[in-house]
């Protein structure tokens, strides 16, 4: 599976590195989502968005590590591009990146 990411995914995940989160979680995350490893994908809690966000899934990356409550609400936004397995990622922060 390719992996693209946004510019603005880049320097969102740029920015969280900074203030020291966990960003090396998300290589594990994205070996769940290209093989399907469903039980993974529970536990960092996989699942599609709704509303103008339709079309689009979000994850967990913290959920993954045995520290869950630091990071908790850290979220990374990401699709599959028209019928080929390329993921997008589109955004990563907390849950008020969802309102923008």
């Amino acid at each position: 599976m390719k992996i693209k990411s946004t510019p603005s995914f880049k320097r969102e995940l740029k920015q969280l590195a900074k203030k020291h989160y966990p960003i090396n979680l998300l290589n594990d995350c994205l070996k769940a989502i290209a093989n399907n490893d469903k039980p993974t994908l529970q536990k960092i809690k996989g699942h599609a968005l709704t509303g103008k966000w339709k079309g689009y899934r979000e994850f967990h990356p913290n959920r993954i590590s045995s520290n869950k409550n630091q990071y908790d609400g850290w979220i990374v936004i990401y699709k599959f591009e028209e019928n080929q397995l390329i993921l997008v990622l589109v955004a990563t922060g907390n849950h008020s990146i969802l309102n923008k």
